[in-house]
């Protein structure tokens, strides 16, 4: 007897971590929040009068929504594996820190991106960039170290 699709995907599923779990509503719900600021603002606009658009607190514009959905959407197909997720979490982690750090102090982010509420900007990108480490943390907790969370590396895929 064969299985179906579904069946394996249930099966695979079934025997999914806490951080897998955690990665796919992550990048779900960011790749879903992005999209909607392209939508609400999608100009490729450059410099100080580049428009923005405020979507849940945080400045987009056609830049900023294409870069969330470009940190984000890898996590989807990353979500597979638990070694997998925690290193994508601590380098989406770093991914969301930098510009953060970058847009606490200056309204124009890599010289030419305008966010006329960067400081509110900058706070958004820590707090993600703290969820995902703090989701980090609690997966190799669990996993009883680090070594064991990256134990599924020298594995065949499922």
């Amino acid at each position: 007897m064969t299985r179906t699709i579904y069946q394996e995907t249930q099966v695979a599923t079934a025997s999914w971590t806490f951080v897998q779990w955690a990665v796919l509503v992550i990048c779900t719900v960011n790749i879903v929040w992005s999209a909607a600021g392209f939508a609400a603002e999608p100009s490729f606009a450059v410099g100080h009068h580049a428009p923005t658009q405020k979507v849940l607190a945080m400045d987009f514009n056609g830049w900023h929504a294409i870069s969330g959905i470009a940190m984000f959407a890898p996590g989807l197909f990353l979500c597979r594996r638990t070694s997998w997720s925690v290193l994508y979490l601590f380098g989406a982690s770093l991914a969301a820190v930098v510009p953060g750090i970058w847009a606490l102090f200056s309204p124009r982010v890599l010289w030419v991106l305008h966010m006329p509420d960067h400081v509110t900007d900058a706070v958004i990108h820590f707090a993600i960039a703290a969820v995902m480490i703090a989701v980090a943390l609690v997966q190799i907790r669990r996993d009883g170290g680090w070594a064991a969370t990256m134990a599924d590396l020298r594995a065949q895929p499922r």
